[in-house]
């Protein structure tokens, strides 16, 4: 079959939701399918999709009202011979939905990994009319949606995220890169550098690991507009040799694999992908319990749940974990374990196409 996935998200942009759907697509190509990505040219979409050996178009909606979009998108569908849609943006839903309803796409999804609809009438006609369903990652935002009460019965289909569990990684000496002494503990953390994900939270923890003289060492990786603010942050609570800020890179498995527990202090989530990949990898992580991370978690069995804007509970589970090898080790092996029996790569594309298939033979 033939699967566009439409995504307009900006140029520089890139997120948990962007992995899914290049993940989702290399899975779906692996089983025979022909996939195209419409992004925004020269986006780090359009790069990571034609890494991964998929087809990219060159396209972008710029707005819910972007209606003179409509045309080229359907002749597009129509000499593509596509089968599958599955929409990522809000308004790729209003525009490209509404595109694909017309020229009679057979299966139409909206992806959603975060919860990106309030219970407000705009959305009911793109999201019942246009698609055939919603696809989301947990099992929280899917009883949030399903309490609005305007969606059809067995509409909201949750999938969860997968891992590739046979990537290779080198683990790199961040001692060594960032001239560490060997002593120091390292915590990593990885996301866009925005008040959500709460790295505002752990430049205060690490004011209280200073104060109490403990040799940490935090590395969180990723861009973003609050980037210079955190720094000032740091700055301000004489944490800034604590804390390295190293942007955007590529070398994510290779510092989760060097570092010795992963943190996640986020205000919210979806399915949090970079989570999930530090269990893959049997990282011991402390993680706030938002949305899909208890879906992921087992408290005090995989790593351990805090309050969300909780800074001494935080520091406390970190300490906790820091000072137990056996505890750090246990969980890391039954995080990976987790994995593997959840949520694997191969179980997300399974269940994708069980869903595509169920769609394209009502039809």
């Amino acid at each position: 079959m033939n699967v566009l996935f439409l995504n307009s998200l900006g140029k520089s942009k890139w997120g948990g939701g962007e992995k899914w759907m290049v993940n989702a697509g290399r899975g779906l190509a692996s089983r025979g399918n022909r996939v195209t990505i419409a992004c925004l040219p020269g986006s780090v979409i359009e790069k990571k999709a034609s890494e991964a050996g998929l087809r990219t178009w060159s396209f972008t909606i710029s707005a819910d009202i972007a209606f003179w979009k409509i045309p080229s998108l359907k002749l597009f569908l129509l000499n593509n011979k596509i089968d599958v849609l599955i929409c990522c943006q809000n308004k790729d839903v209003k525009i490209g939905a509404r595109a694909a309803r017309q020229v009679g796409v057979k299966a139409i999804f909206a992806r959603q990994g975060v919860q990106n609809l309030t219970n407000r009438k705009k959305y009911i006609k793109p999201f019942t009319q246009y698609i055939d369903g919603i696809i989301t990652n947990t099992n929280s935002i899917k009883a949030t949606y399903e309490a609005f009460g305007w969606f059809p019965d067995d509409f909201i289909h949750v999938i969860y995220n997968g891992v590739d569990l046979d990537i290779k990684v080198e683990e790199m000496n961040l001692h060594e890169k960032y001239q560490l002494p060997d002593d120091r503990k390292i915590i990593f953390s990885a996301g866009r550098l925005d008040k959500q994900k709460g790295f505002d939270l752990l430049v205060e923890v690490a004011r209280k690991a200073k104060d109490q003289e403990l040799n940490w060492q935090f590395i969180i990786a990723g861009e973003g507009k609050l980037k210079k603010s955190l720094k000032d942050h740091a700055t301000r609570l004489g944490v800034a040799d604590m804390i390295h800020f190293v942007g955007f890179t590529y070398h994510v498995p290779s510092m989760l694999a060097a570092s010795d527990v992963f943190v996640m202090p986020s205000r919210y989530e979806g399915m949090p992908n970079a989570l999930l990949e530090a269990m893959a990898a049997g990282k011991a992580n402390v993680a706030t319990s938002v949305n899909g991370a208890p879906e992921l978690v087992e408290d005090g069995v995989t790593g351990f749940l805090v309050e969300t804007e909780n800074v001494p509970q935080l520091f406390a589970r970190l300490f906790e974990v820091l000072n137990n090898v056996d505890l750090r080790l246990s969980m890391g092996a039954r995080s990976r374990q987790r994995v593997e029996q959840h949520f694997t790569y191969d179980a997300m594309t399974d269940n994708l196409l069980q869903l595509i298939n169920s769609q394209l033979n009502k039809n």
